[in-house]
């Protein structure tokens, strides 16, 4: 019976805090940026914000783990790499995001999102570049002892460069509206996000950006990185709806890639998230 308590209280706690499949901001660097990521979108986790920045990307894989809000309960991995077509037929890559919360060694509740995506250069010349991506991912979700459900959803994302300096952003997830469940329905997040980001100086970014999830507030956030030496980048970023502080920093060494990042929060616990790479 005691044991039944804590699994109901720790499934409530999960419930009160994390939203299904909610926007966990699934990158180091995009957290210390404060999640205003969609404008940046450079790397192989751009699957996860904007599909269209993995035209960035030549060959690269990455992972990264968190728990979320210092909940020990709660384990958050992804992983994904990234992999350049040859006769510029874009980039492709493939990730999955992994949300588990678990009790003395038994899996309670389990969010899979599985993903593949492909971005390719719609048009460019001296002066400006725009891209465009699409992601299809497989969600599915598993309570203990009961049936998984799952379903799937399209992202579809857009970027472009003017000037070398000044990137816009613009991605929408799940705009098939998917739907989850046989007999009582719920519809997963769908979102939409617009980016802005800019490079004053060499070494230095700064980004805004403004999302909507249909079925909350709209979100505000904005950040800065700055590399202050060639291995060592800084990073910090503010964000709304709700309230966080963000910084971070980040190594990258011949190709090996480092990323740290800490969220405060105004009523939950902080969040140290990290990131480790390789860029073939």
């Amino acid at each position: 019976m005691k044991k039944i308590l804590i699994l109901a209280f720790i499934l409530m706690q999960t419930a009160l805090l994390l939203a299904v499949f909610d926007d966990y901001i699934p990158s180091a660097r995009a957290r210390a940026l404060g999640g205003a990521y969609t404008g940046v979108a450079d790397d192989v986790n751009s699957l996860f914000f904007n599909p269209a920045g993995l035209i960035n990307v030549n060959y690269e894989a990455q992972a990264g783990f968190s728990r979320l809000y210092n909940q020990k309960f709660s384990e958050y991995k992804t992983v994904a790499a990234g992999v350049k077509l040859p006769k510029k037929l874009g980039t492709v890559a493939f990730g999955a995001r992994l949300f588990d919360v678990n009790f003395e060694d038994e899996n309670l509740m389990s969010e899979q999102i599985w993903s593949a995506g492909h971005s390719f250069i719609l048009q460019s010349d001296v002066h400006s570049q725009i891209s465009v991506g699409y992601a299809l991912n497989y969600y599915r979700l598993d309570f203990s002892e009961e049936e998984a459900d799952d379903a799937f959803g399209l992202d579809l994302g857009a970027t472009a460069i003017l000037h070398q300096r000044t990137k816009l952003g613009f991605s929408v997830s799940n705009i098939n509206q998917a739907v989850m469940g046989d007999t009582n329905q719920n519809e997963l997040p769908s979102r939409l996000a617009l980016g802005l980001s800019y490079i004053p100086y060499n070494q230095v970014i700064t980004t805004i950006e403004v999302k909507k999830d249909f079925a909350k507030e709209t979100e505000f956030m904005g950040g800065v990185e700055v590399r202050l030496l060639e291995p060592l980048a800084i990073r910090f970023g503010v964000h709304s709806n709700p309230a966080t502080w963000n910084a971070g920093v980040g190594f990258d060494l011949k190709g090996l890639n480092l990323d740290l990042s800490y969220s405060t929060h105004a009523v939950l616990g902080g969040t140290l998230y990290g990131n480790l790479g390789y860029k073939f």
